[in-house]
């Protein structure tokens, strides 16, 4: 009898425990997240929660995408993102390289390219106000900047650090532009005068060697892709947040998938987030927590150089 018993039990054992864990039969392991596709991983366990619960209480797809539906979110600072059909009495900057810009551009459009403002590792704050007066920028101007999506959110950030005041992201870039039936062209615009000035807000840039005096109240946010690098060296504490997740087909996701991603990660809006990563791709997830209503800041700069903070995992 023991001996039969005995058999039943390994018999079982697999059945029982391995549909569980998710790793020696297949099956979804839901406390088991896939970093190579964290959104299809959210998917899928929201898919195996529903399975768990009693049929009564079950949600279909459909019910629950109606059900989001009619709570539909709003980005918390709507005003920094601009569409198309948006620019009117605004000043365009094109983010994209001399050679971009030449070769077609929204009409009226300005060039600024976001690697001409940075010097070595770090932005170049007098370049980028020097940019502006030679492109006849006012400080009262509404800017719009557009080009690549890394591009252009490494200018916003830099626009909000040298404390320009109206300044949205075209969402779409030139993509967009172009959906509309619209056309570029490739005649620069006449520049008027400007005597720019900037008023640099020292908050919005961590610099490495400051990292270790603001870690502590900080959420520090790892925008790599590769989850094989953040676990071989991470500034520490770091939280990986792909800056692919927060993206899709060249736009910023809609709020309520930010929402999900940044509550989802346990992100605070009570606390400051240092963004890091390989720039310009980090300044994407800034503009995303900005929209988002977070109080973020880039570290700009080689975090490798940041000294005791950095972690090295062997």
């Amino acid at each position: 009898m023991r001996l039969f018993i005995s058999v039943l039990i390994m018999l079982l054992l697999p059945g029982l425990f391995g549909a569980l864990a998710g790793t020696e039969d297949g099956s979804f392991c839901p406390t088991c997240p896939d970093w190579t596709n964290l959104d299809g991983w959210y998917r899928q366990k929201e898919a195996y929660s529903q399975s768990q619960l009693p049929p009564a209480l079950r949600q279909t797809a459909e019910e629950r995408t109606l059900e989001v539906k009619s709570v539909e979110k709003s980005y918390e600072v709507r005003e920094i993102m601009a569409d198309v059909e948006d620019l009117t009495g605004s000043v365009l900057i094109d983010s994209r390289s001399p050679e971009e810009y030449a070769g077609g551009h929204i009409p009226g459009a300005r060039n600024i390219w976001w690697r001409s403002v940075r010097s070595g590792e770090s932005i170049n704050a007098s370049a980028l106000v020097e940019a502006l007066r030679g492109n006849g920028v006012n400080t009262t101007d509404r800017i719009v900047v557009y080009g690549e999506e890394s591009d252009a959110s490494y200018l916003f950030w830099s626009l909000e650090y040298i404390g320009h005041r109206n300044i949205s992201l075209l969402d779409g870039g030139v993509d967009a532009w172009l959906r509309t039936g619209k056309v570029l062209v490739r005649n620069s615009p006449s520049m008027p005068k400007s005597d720019y000035s900037g008023n640099i807000n020292e908050d919005l840039l961590v610099k490495p060697e400051d990292l270790e005096d603001v870690i502590d109240g900080a959420q520090i946010i790892d925008t790599r892709e590769s989850f094989a690098d953040f676990g071989r060296s991470r500034i520490r504490g770091a939280i990986q947040i792909p800056v692919s997740t927060v993206i899709a087909n060249g736009t910023v996701r809609d709020a309520a998938s930010l929402e999900s991603i940044f509550s989802g990660r346990g992100l605070d809006r009570g606390r400051l987030q240092i963004v890091y990563g390989d720039l310009p791709d980090a300044s994407i997830m800034y503009y995303c927590l900005r929209l988002m209503g977070y109080r973020a800041a880039l570290l700009d700069g080689d975090w490798k150089k940041a000294g005791a903070v950095v972690g090295n995992i062997r």
